[in-house]
């Protein structure tokens, strides 16, 4: 890109922020999935382990990926408040997810 002095002025999301949650949940469960049943294959974690281990990744990357195109559609609208908050939630939410899974653990002994 030649001239990227009001990049931010130029950028456009047509989808919605929920597109993106879908598509990248989905993407991340396909590499995830695929990481976790190698590792389950060579005995390294359980079928459980597994597949809890992907379904966390692929909520907190379709969260996180949802969260940042949300945060540049507003940086699109000259919105930094609405950006700013997106990325808060985002952050928060893959957060929570990382602490209720920790504690999931600790009540099931793990």
């Amino acid at each position: 890109m030649k001239n990227n002095q009001n990049l931010i002025g130029k950028l456009e999301v047509n989808a919605k922020p929920s597109d993106f949650v879908v598509s990248s949940a989905i993407g991340s469960a396909i590499i995830n999935g695929s990481l976790n049943y190698q590792k389950f294959n060579s005995g390294k974690i359980d079928k459980n382990d597994a597949i809890k281990n992907t379904i966390k990744a692929s909520a907190q990357v379709g969260i996180g990926t949802g969260a940042s195109i949300a945060a540049v559609g507003y940086l699109s609208q000259k919105n930094f408040l609405g950006a700013m908050l997106s990325v808060a939630v985002g952050v928060g939410s893959v957060i929570a997810i990382e602490k209720i899974c920790e504690n999931k653990k600790e009540e099931n002994g793990k």
